[in-house]
């Protein structure tokens, strides 16, 4: 199931970073491969995207002397925005940030690459980036016409192995 939304500003306020929720996938990960007793473990995935501005892009918005509201919404309105992806993962009943994400779309195809990292901290501050452990793992997904499948690698912790990844939505909007 994938959910697009968009974050009510009472909730971020006036001067926070523009993030999109790109998709929220679910499906399940088969394994661990060469285990005796490979089980499907629910799986689900979490994916940001944080609207870059270059320098030169704010200083031009600013000498224009427009108010603040003027500014978001030229913003907002940019045709081509440009983002970096954040994300989370959770397998089971394990919690990991998705880091160093490689997300994007091209024809019918969308892929995701990522790296998988701990969280320090708890559940609750997974998205600020002082709660991200060392590098556990990796995942690399691929959708296409009608499937969307790929890999998990967990290096360390219970759920460690090597992973059959089945997703049970397009990642398109």
């Amino acid at each position: 199931m994938i959910k697009n939304m968009t974050i009510p500003e009472s909730l971020m306020g006036s001067s926070a970073t523009p993030i999109k929720t790109v998709c929220v996938i679910s499906g399940f990960a088969l394994g661990p491969a060469g285990s005796f007793f490979k089980s499907a473990r629910p799986l689900r995935i979490e994916i940001e995207g944080l609207r870059l501005l270059s320098p030169a892009q704010i200083k031009d918005l600013l000498h224009n002397r427009k108010s603040l509201e003027e500014i978001k919404m030229l913003i907002e309105e940019e045709s081509n925005p440009s983002f970096i992806y954040r994300g989370k993962m959770r397998l089971d009943t394990e919690s990991y940030r998705l880091v160093d994400v490689d997300f994007r779309s091209w024809d019918s195809d969308t892929v995701l690459k990522a790296d998988l990292a701990e969280i320090r901290g708890g559940r609750e501050s997974i998205w600020s980036s002082e709660t991200a452990g060392d590098v556990v793992g990796r995942i690399e997904t691929k959708e296409g016409v009608g499937d969307a499948r790929g890999i998990l690698m967990i290096n360390q912790g219970t759920l460690s192995g090597r992973y059959t990844v089945h997703l049970d939505a397009s990642f398109e909007d």
